[in-house]
């Protein structure tokens, strides 16, 4: 988990203001080290197999809280909301 905490934390999350009506920042994997990418794809893929399903509209998607933020990844993004 440490690992996953040092590629939130070291990281610049910008607001995603196209949806500012649903508060939320992202980091875009394409932007990051390749070392952060591939803390984010092991970060993506622990979501997956250990968050919780929600409904988002007519979606579902898999969280992951850690702290005050939950995290879901969406193809190459990252997203997160406060709880």
């Amino acid at each position: 988990m440490k690992k996953f905490t040092e590629l939130i934390e070291e990281n610049n999350w910008t607001f995603a203001k196209t949806m500012a009506e649903i508060p939320h920042y992202y980091i875009v994997r394409d932007n990051l080290s390749e070392n952060d990418k591939k803390l984010f794809d092991e970060f993506a893929e622990f979501i997956n197999k250990n968050g919780y399903i929600e409904k988002f509209y007519s979606k579902q998607y898999t969280y992951y809280n850690i702290g005050n933020y939950k995290y879901w990844a969406i193809d190459n993004i990252l997203n997160r909301a406060e709880l």
